[in-house]
Order: structure tokens, then sequence, then C-alpha cells
């Protein structure tokens, strides 16, 4: 059996130097990559963590930035948080952003893993404030489950700005594995 959930992460504005790095190097833009792109104004990039609850706890403390596990890896039973970072959402009339996204995941095989995912990445909320990286509010959680394929997944997040109509495809992989003997 698949599970596949939308998380909701608390709201946090991060420092741009922090994460910025993805996007630039020595005050240099970093060329785009699949899972991490600058474009209009606008940039995003998709990280996935296997250590949610320490990203949630370590985002209520005071701190200059956040440390974040990072992981290519699923391992079977465990979840894996897919979260999206960005910068440069528009403002509509009323001061606040409309941003948007739809998950999809493929397995090893390359067919659709469940229904596709609609989240709220940054709706009815202002822009992060300038040079700042915002965690998104929705994201994407998965677990792979016993038989459930092993290999290469592939996930996908369209996302929309609905104020600005700018939009960005986003892609990375991670690899689900079997849990170790206990």
């Amino acid at each position: 059996m698949t599970r596949r959930i939308v998380t909701l992460m608390t709201l946090v504005v991060i420092p741009i130097g922090v994460v910025f790095s993805q996007w630039r190097e020595n005050g240099r833009v970093v060329p785009n990559t699949p899972w991490s792109k600058s474009e209009n104004g606008f940039g995003a990039t998709l990280v996935f963590t296997d250590k949610p609850d320490e990203l949630l706890a370590a985002l209520e403390k005071p701190s200059p930035g956040v440390h974040l596990s990072e992981t290519s890896t699923a391992v079977r039973g465990m979840p894996i948080v897919g979260v999206i970072y960005f910068t440069g959402c528009v403002a509509n009339a009323a001061g606040n952003c409309e941003l948007v996204a739809r998950f999809t995941t493929k397995t090893p095989e390359g067919k659709l893993w469940g229904d596709p995912i609609e989240a709220e990445l940054w709706v009815n909320l202002p822009p992060p404030g300038k040079d700042q990286l915002q965690l998104s509010k929705g994201n994407l959680g998965l677990v792979i489950d016993p038989g459930d394929s092993l290999g290469v997944y592939k996930v996908k997040a369209e996302i929309l700005d609905r104020v600005s109509k700018n939009r960005m495809v986003l892609e990375r992989d991670f690899t689900a594995v079997e849990a170790p003997a206990k």
C-alpha cells in the first residue's frame, strides 16, 4: 500500500545566505539544475529531508540559520519529506502571495505513484522579505511501504505563482532502499 501525505511545516523565514548558495556562489549566479532554479526574480529549490521533525524543531528556535538533514535515499517504512524553499513570489492587491504546486511521483518502472498532490506553498501570506528564503507551508511527505518498488523514484513539483503567472518545474530523484535487518 502506498502512503503519500502532504505535510504542513511551520512558517519560517530563513536568511538567504543559508540556502541561497544553491543559486549563488561567491556572488556569481549558479546555473539552474533540475531541482533548483531562478527565473524572472523567482527562485525555488526542492530538497528531501529524512529528519522532518528535527527541521521543525530547529525552525522554532531563534538562530541565524537552520541545518537541514538532506537525503536522496528513502528507507522502506521511514518518512522523507520534500520541502521547497523559495524567494520572489509576487504579492497580489491585498499584499499576499498565491504560490501553489502540484507534486507527482513516478515509480522506478516509470508509472505514476498515487494521485498528484496539490499543495499551497504560500497562499494568503505576505512575500518573504528582501534577501530571504522561505520554507513553503505545503510539502510532500512520502513513505515506501511493503510491496512498493525499490529503486529510483522521480518527483516533479510544478510551481505556479498565481499573481505573476510565473511557472517553474522542479524535478528531483530519490532512491528507495530496503530497511536494514533488525
